[in-house]
């Protein structure tokens, strides 16, 4: 489905954080031909969080569309952020949701732990370039917002690694275009959303709940979300220092 490059034409490695929704699938699709290596990484935050096999599967899925040459230079990691999750999150819940009076501390703080463990993972493995699926079509989930990427990406530029969005831009017709190509089915469709195919968080599912049901969407006002992100980055460097002493 598309052109290999030969290796003196290959980008450095990167690494992409991969659920396997469509989003992540069609960014997988798009960078592997491109780049030395790929690394795909999915996580299990230890709270209500299961289905880590669904990625499994896409990732077979996607080496058998892109063929062994591709394939090969894709690795994937099942990646823990319990212990992250326990002490930007978990510990504080109680206090947080006392400050923030919103449900998104949870799934914001969630995303902080996975980028946090993404950053000690490309710290590990020499990975100089995060990339998420992050894209517009789904910004009224929190942690897509272009204020919170904008922080994130300040984040991972202190540890000197670049964060990327790739298809943020991407309309959610293209990123089905790019899946239909491999031969690859996006799941089952709920209005803009496509589910089955990817890790289940129940509270995330629960929050995000008046969306799927009624096309609702969670309004979360800027000034609270980047006041809640000020007071975890400094928990999510240390957690990095933590990981890669």
């Amino acid at each position: 489905m598309t052109a290999v490059l030969v290796p003196d034409e290959l980008g450095p490695p990167i690494a992409l954080m991969f659920s396997g929704g469509l989003d992540s699938s069609a960014a997988a699709l798009s960078l592997a031909p491109r780049h030395r290596e790929l690394h795909l990484l999915t996580y299990a935050n230890g709270f209500g969080h299961f289905g880590q096999q669904r990625s499994r599967n896409r990732v077979a899925a996607i080496r058998q569309a892109l063929g062994q040459q591709v394939g090969e230079r894709i690795h994937h990691s099942v990646l823990s952020t319990r212990d992250l999750m326990q002490r930007l999150v978990v510990d504080t819940a109680a206090r947080d949701f006392a400050s923030f009076r919103s449900g998104f501390i949870w799934c914001m703080g969630c995303k902080l732990a996975m980028h946090a463990r993404s950053a000690a993972y490309c710290q590990e493995h020499g990975i100089t370039t995060m990339a998420d699926g992050s894209n517009s079509g789904t910004d009224e989930m929190v942690e897509q917002s272009l204020l919170s990427l904008s922080m994130v990406r300040a984040f991972y530029a202190g540890f000197g690694i670049d964060f990327i969005t790739p298809v943020y831009e991407q309309s959610r017709d293209e990123s089905r275009e790019i899946l239909d190509r491999a031969g690859m089915k996006a799941g089952i469709k709920v209005l803009d959303r496509h589910l089955g195919v990817q890790p289940t968080c129940v509270a995330g599912e629960l929050y995000y709940l008046p969306y799927l049901l009624f096309n609702k969407r969670v309004k979360h006002e800027d000034k609270v979300v980047g006041r809640y992100i000020r007071e975890k980055l400094p928990i999510a460097r240390e957690l990095v220092a933590d990981l890669v002493p």
